[in-house]
């Protein structure tokens, strides 16, 4: 059959959109391979934090609506580890700490302390973007064991100051004192770093690779 010069448009367009799409396709596909270990490590890490954090929101707004702040604060005692152990899997550990915490359980280590302070900084300045957190990932080496490190900090937002602000409820700081006598996470203000969520891996990448830290 002979194409007419419509026609012969029409298979161009449909070759030309066939072309592009396989060349689209490829550009994923190379986009995808150049991420490099790390980075796919901290997609994994970001993705954790995600839903620990949308589970307790959810628990936190839950309980409070039924029976106020009082009850967010059973809420963080017993059911956050509990979001945390659910997401401490395939390898990973996730925990929270803070230069203030609440629970002496989450007291940071020595790397974890190097880089709140350094989120302090950071904040301080007031040069870090709104909508960009404030993230530190490292390949360090503890106890002989090659291990990713990753730290997202956590900015205090309204729903935190309830529990950790300045003007917390009599009753509500009665219970904490009670249940945390050793308290540090108060008077905290809208944007401060309230503290930061911390993931770390154990990683088969070689440990001559990777610069030794404390």
């Amino acid at each position: 059959m002979k194409l007419t010069s419509k026609h012969k448009k029409t298979v161009l367009n449909a070759r030309n959109i066939s072309a592009l799409l396989v060349i689209a396709g490829m550009s994923s596909l190379c986009h995808a391979e150049s991420l490099t270990e790390q980075q796919v490590l901290e997609q994994q890490a970001n993705q954790r934090i995600a839903e620990f954090s949308q589970a307790l929101k959810g628990q936190l707004q839950a309980a409070i609506k039924q029976g106020g702040l009082i009850n967010a604060v059973s809420v963080c005692k017993s059911v956050a580890p509990a979001i945390a152990a659910e997401n401490s899997k395939e390898g990973w550990t996730l925990t929270r700490t803070s230069l203030r915490v609440r629970n002496s359980d989450n007291t940071p280590d020595k790397w974890e302390l190097s880089q709140l302070q350094q989120f302090e900084l950071v904040n301080a300045s007031g040069q870090q973007p709104e909508d960009k957190p404030i993230v530190a990932s490292e390949f360090i080496v503890n106890e002989g064991k090659t291990q990713f490190r990753y730290m997202k900090a956590i900015p205090a937002q309204q729903l935190c100051l309830g529990c950790h602000g300045s003007n917390i409820e009599p009753e509500v700081s009665a219970l904490l004192s009670k249940t945390y006598p050793d308290d540090k996470a108060i008077n905290f203000s809208l944007g401060d770093i309230r503290g930061a969520f911390s993931l770390k891996k154990d990683i088969e990448t070689p440990a001559s690779s990777v610069t030794a830290k404390p």
